[in-house]
């Protein structure tokens, strides 16, 4: 089991691993590493429950929406420059297209609000040192939820 270096790489572990993939997220925690108790694990069920009336393809990339930090770190906004982006939205689609999983613009624009909306709450509770997330089970939420969206999108 090497290190997950390319978006190919990912998506299969994603597939075959997938406790491997949550394991790796929940070890990376928000805002640059500094919010401990707040991981991107964590942030991702957050923002996956934000769009529980979606549709399964929706919800899956709720959970997904941050994978690329596995190969890129979580970079804390303001330094995160237009080639940092570029490489994380290109990861995100060649993700996207090894899993074929499609968005509609609409579908994107969901998990994108979800995500900056869960994000700025957490930053409120971090900055005021609070408890942001009582998930009891994160990795075996995210894993038995990845599992059954991945059979849900390939019908």
């Amino acid at each position: 089991m090497g290190l997950i270096t390319t978006a190919e790489q990912l998506a299969e572990t994603i597939v075959t691993d997938p406790e491997r993939v949550a394991a790796c997220v929940g070890r990376i925690n928000r805002f640059g590493g500094q919010a401990v108790g707040c991981s991107v694990l964590q942030h991702s069920l957050a923002v996956y429950d934000s769009v529980a009336g979606w549709p399964a393809n929706v919800r899956l990339w709720a959970l997904l929406h941050d994978c690329h930090e596995i190969i890129t770190g979580d970079v804390v906004r303001p330094y995160v420059g237009a080639w940092l982006t570029q490489q994380q939205v290109d990861i995100d689609q060649r993700v996207r297209n090894e899993l074929r999983l499609t968005l509609t613009a609409d579908d994107a624009m969901a998990v994108t609000r979800a995500d900056v909306w869960r994000g700025g709450c957490e930053f409120q509770k971090v900055h005021a040192g609070r408890l942001v997330y009582h998930h009891q089970m994160p990795v075996s939420d995210w894993v038995d939820s990845v599992r059954a969206l991945l059979q849900e999108v390939a019908k």
